[in-house]
């Protein structure tokens, strides 16, 4: 299982489509809170059974405990652990075959992974940034707008006063008092 820690669900959906559509359909998104939650870092699971081999080959006999009665027989038993094949060597040559097929399809499943992996961080998560980063990045744009709001503001009092100026000079010309 390959665990990947994503900032967001939003950046947790391409890696999810990725490793889904590469083969490992027993991925999924996962986090210790709610998804819903803006400070959740969902984490992508990819894995998969699909792949999987096993098979009995063989068994290993420990040697038995030596007990004081049994003293006397304890030169007739064996003392290491002794391995005894359940297969012959034909079909453990086929096990190897199978196990070599599936490691080539595992790389292949691997490299599909990886092309829309970096295919989907470089064409939906360039503008990625860190937590501290992005909220640099809010504060900064919060004192812009607040900056632009209040420089608008008192232009347009300034303009408002101009415009006022300007209808006084209008109407004392249309009056004849200058």
């Amino acid at each position: 299982i390959l665990h990947i820690a994503t900032a967001s669900l939003a950046h947790a959906a391409p890696l999810l489509s990725a490793a889904i559509s590469a083969g490992f359909r027993e991925s999924g998104v996962q986090s210790l809170k709610n998804l819903d939650d803006r400070n959740a870092l969902p984490m992508v699971a990819v894995r998969s059974a699909g792949l999987a081999l096993e098979s009995i080959i063989g068994v290993v006999h420990e040697p038995p405990l030596i007990t004081e009665t049994a003293s006397q027989e304890a030169d007739e038993l064996p003392t290491e652990e002794t391995v005894e094949a359940l297969v012959d060597e034909r079909y453990l040559e086929i096990l190897v075959h199978l196990a070599n097929e599936r490691f080539v399809a595992n790389t292949e499943r691997i490299r599909r992974f990886e092309d829309g992996l970096f295919g989907a961080r470089s064409n939906r998560m360039d503008d990625w940034e860190d937590q501290e980063t992005r909220q640099d990045r809010k504060r900064r744009d919060g004192l812009q707008r607040k900056e632009a709001l209040k420089a608008e503001q008192s232009g347009s009092a300034t303009s408002v006063d101009a415009e006022d100026d300007h209808k006084d000079i209008f109407v004392g010309d249309l009056d004849g008092d200058i």
